[in-house]
């Protein structure tokens, strides 16, 4: 089980993956946007932050440089459906940034399950 602090702007798509991840046994802090995540995060300590890049306030990209600057150990996924762009020049740059994963939109449940199962492994092995 792992704490995350999930991190989407679209209601739909954050109460799916909140529904995804807790029937999976993980423990669920949400954020609407970069800005409530940062509040967040200085309340909370999850083991992986799963974000969008694309948001209001505060961008996953933003995000996501803050939180290596802060907590460099955390484990980061990135979501992204591109906006206007394709959502690959996105998640290129938030890997760059720090990201350990990223998918596309729509994301797949099962890949993002095991996406964080072995980062959470990755990280006892260490």
């Amino acid at each position: 089980m792992a704490k995350i602090l999930l991190v989407e702007d679209d209601n739909l798509v954050r109460d799916m993956l909140m529904q995804v991840l807790q029937r999976a046994s993980h423990e669920v802090e949400a954020a609407a946007n970069g800005e409530e995540a940062t509040e967040l995060l200085k309340k909370i300590q999850p083991d992986i932050m799963v974000t969008d890049i694309i948001m209001p306030k505060k961008s996953g990209i933003t995000l996501i440089s803050e939180v290596k600057n802060k907590h460099p150990n955390m484990e980061i996924i990135a979501i992204s459906g591109g906006g206007r762009l394709d959502p690959t020049g996105y998640l290129d740059l938030s890997e760059s940034l720090g990201a350990s994963v990223s998918f596309e939109k729509p994301v797949d449940k099962s890949a993002l399950l095991m996406a964080i199962d072995l980062l959470l492994h990755g990280k006892k092995e260490s």
